[in-house]
């Protein structure tokens, strides 16, 4: 998740050093803050976030499952978060925030069940969140299209 969080506020202030617009260029840098937020609260969750009642077999599956969502819709060659390609339009960039969103989203859907009772409210504020960006997201696309 900290992995995750630390890769998306790079791609955001990659987009709003590139983006043309103010009002992208504000959402980027919006979106960069939002995730340093969250890596900071994964940060401070640690390993307390983990379930340790969880049967360890059943652990290393989960472990070996998020590291290769992780690895290859996040960080691989086609994953959601590469760095904002040289001339890129902003909606194009709008959209690569998308797919990042919705594949952290995926990603947070995983951690919440894997997390003891009393952090799945963290949790779950997070993935509101990452809501809220994709709804934020998409009006600027909307906007930029009009």
């Amino acid at each position: 998740a900290v992995q995750t969080e630390d890769q998306g506020e790079r791609f955001y202030r990659q987009a709003a050093d590139a983006a043309s617009e103010g009002e992208a260029r504000a959402l980027f840098t919006f979106l960069a803050d939002e995730e340093v937020q969250h890596r900071r609260i994964f940060q401070g969750l640690s390993d307390a976030i983990v379930v340790t009642e969880i049967d360890p077999t059943t652990w290393q599956e989960a472990l070996e499952y998020i590291n290769a969502a992780v690895a290859s819709q996040f960080f691989g060659d086609e994953g959601a978060i590469r760095a904002v390609a040289e001339g890129a339009t902003t909606v194009e960039m709008l959209e690569r925030a998308i797919d990042f969103e919705r594949e952290t989203l995926l990603f947070f859907f995983t951690l919440r069940d894997l997390v003891k009772p009393a952090n799945r409210d963290l949790v779950e504020r997070i993935i509101a969140e990452e809501k809220g960006h994709i709804r934020q997201l998409a009006a600027m696309i909307e906007a930029e299209r009009a």
